[in-house]
């Protein structure tokens, strides 16, 4: 190993290490967002299937299925003990496949499960921690590891100021802080994204001539994270193609060896880890792709944008949407840094390869999730992996920068990574309402129209430790929308009685400040009507509880 590559790894095992003491450390900070209750209730049932295949006989002996879960019921009934006494059955039986691997169907099973199977990472490392920080271990590390790939990679690509900052923008993008924390999909698809471009460099635009066992060598990691990231989200089927366009606008013969090498490799990584599919690949298939090609039959949701709300995606956002969303919530410097990524490699791309591939995969994020009838809900989150792309155009600006104005070029870079901290720490613990100064932060968003939160992160603990102080023994919670998230906070005993689940007589009513799904009288009871308490950032409201009595005497009404 030459002195340069002994650095670039050092480093990228420093920047590793040092991002996930900070991800574990503010991990307990942040509440349940909405996604994490379905990932933990998917979870529990894989824990039960690895069980019950480890020793089939005992486990169908003591087996009762659970009354109260927290996967969405889809009326599949849960499989009988007899179905349980042979691998055979738990591995090739539909109907005990489907029950326990509730992925890669209709809605609202539509994700594929490899981000509840690196969830599942945490109960090697720490099984004794309670569920939800266990669930979160392995995104943790897989986001960590991340960030010290950014900071190697672009240290030997680019130098130490640019892996620096580069590094800084993926850590610290509140966005991307936020999701990495999670146990979702998010955060790990945008993870698996930066890492396949890293891949797919390695042999594609190496420093010297790559050789055949060099193309291979790296292809096998990248079919491993393609596959990956096929199996979290129905997003991740389209990453091989910014890479298909780029290896044919450069004609590239080690790209085209080594994606001819990794897309077989992903196939079969994909169908391996979704037993529900390998009695019938064709008809699962049919069924994944009706599902997610007609989410505006299965999921419409009202979303505010500037002022206006939209049913998407049977509505669309404006085509410019997901420009305006990465302005409104990158901090300033890192906004200047990726437009002059941009601009050095659009103004000579065939000297800046590797900007050309990052910003042609930051182009197909954007505009794939600006396509008419493309869901447009929960602000940047389902085009989150392109702020992983300007993270390494970030890192591709202060290199310019630096060569530009050297010693400048350092304060520049110290200046915007010392902005991006601060944004991640005046946030806390709810960074997801970060918007830019550019509008006046979380303030101006709100009064440009913009819905302040939308995942229920802002339900912190205070709020509920208010609820639990103040709620009665034969008293019970209203929530405006019901994530499953409750049916956890409640059996860890973080949250009151909670109806409907719970029989008592509803004494406060929880909304959060997502406008978009409000009805007339809804904004008139936030509007008019005092709280009896309320969670706030930066002076805008983002969780209120009402008294229920005076939400009833408005005539509002409540859906699952």
């Amino acid at each position: 190993m030459t002195l340069a590559r002994s650095r670039s790894w050092i480093v990228g095992t420093v920047a590793a290490a040092a991002t996930a003491i900070v991800m574990f450390a503010t991990e307990p900070m942040l509440a349940i967002g909405w996604d994490e209750g379905f990932t933990l209730g998917r979870e529990a049932r894989l824990r039960l299937w690895f069980q019950a295949l480890a020793n089939p006989q005992e486990f169908s002996s003591t087996w009762v299925a659970p009354t109260l879960e927290l996967v969405q019921p889809d009326g599949l009934p849960a499989p009988r003990p007899e179905q349980l006494r042979s691998r055979s059955s738990l591995l090739f039986d539909p109907e005990v496949v489907s029950w326990f691997w509730p992925f890669a169907r209709e809605e609202p099973h539509g994700h594929p499960p490899f981000y509840a199977l690196l969830g599942l990472v945490g109960d090697l490392i720490a099984p004794g921690f309670d569920v939800l920080p266990r669930a979160r271990i392995g995104p943790i590390l897989l986001f960590s590891m991340t960030a010290g790939v950014i900071a190697g990679f672009m240290l030997s690509r680019f130098g130490t100021w640019s892996s620096a900052v580069a590094t800084a923008a993926w850590v610290l993008q509140p966005n991307l802080f936020a999701h990495g924390h999670y146990a979702a999909y998010d955060g790990i698809a945008s993870s698996l994204w930066v890492l396949a471009i890293v891949a797919f460099s390695k042999f594609a635009i190496p420093a010297t001539p790559a050789r055949i066992a060099h193309v291979v060598g790296w292809s096998i990691p990248l079919g491993l994270i393609l596959g990956a990231a096929a199996g979290t989200k129905f997003t991740g089927w389209f990453l091989p193609l910014p890479f298909l366009v780029w290896t044919a606008c450069y004609r590239s013969r080690c790209a085209l060896k080594g994606l001819a090498i990794a897309i077989p490799i992903a196939a079969v990584v994909f169908l391996a880890m979704i037993p529900p599919w390998w009695t019938s690949p064709l008809a699962s298939l049919f069924r994944f792709l009706n599902s997610n090609l007609n989410r505006a039959e299965s999921i419409p949701i009202q979303v505010q944008f500037l002022g206006k709300v939209y049913q998407t995606p049977l509505e669309s956002l404006p085509f410019y949407n997901t420009l305006v969303w990465t302005v409104l919530v990158t901090p300033v410097g890192l906004v200047g840094l990726w437009l002059t990524g941009l601009v050095r490699t659009f103004r000579r791309p065939r000297e800046n390869a590797f900007g050309a591939l990052v910003a042609l995969h930051w182009a197909f994020l954007i505009v794939l999730r600006a396509m008419p009838h493309t869901p447009g809900h929960d602000g940047v989150r389902l085009f989150l992996p392109a702020f992983g792309m300007l993270a390494l155009l970030v890192g591709i600006g202060e290199h310019t920068i630096v060569d530009w104005k050297r010693g400048w070029g350092k304060v520049v870079g110290l200046a915007v990574m010392l902005e991006a901290a601060v944004s991640v720490a005046v946030m806390m613990p709810m960074p997801l309402s970060y918007f830019s100064p550019i509008v006046g932060g979380l303030p101006g968003a709100a009064k440009l129209g913009m819905e302040p939160t939308y995942y229920w992160d802002a339900l912190d603990s205070s709020a509920l430790r208010w609820l639990r102080l103040n709620t009665g023994p034969e008293e019970t919670v209203v929530f405006h929308t019901f994530p499953r998230s409750w049916l956890y906070l409640r059996e860890t005993e973080q949250l009151p009685g909670i109806a409907p689940i719970d029989r008592g007589r509803p004494r406060w009513v929880v909304f959060q400040n997502r406008p978009g799904e409000f009805t007339a009288s809804i904004r008139t009871l936030v509007r008019e009507a005092t709280p009896a308490y309320k969670v706030e950032k930066l002076g805008v409201p983002l969780v209120w509880i009402f008294p229920y009595e005076e939400v009833a005497r408005r005539g509002i009404k409540f859906r699952d």
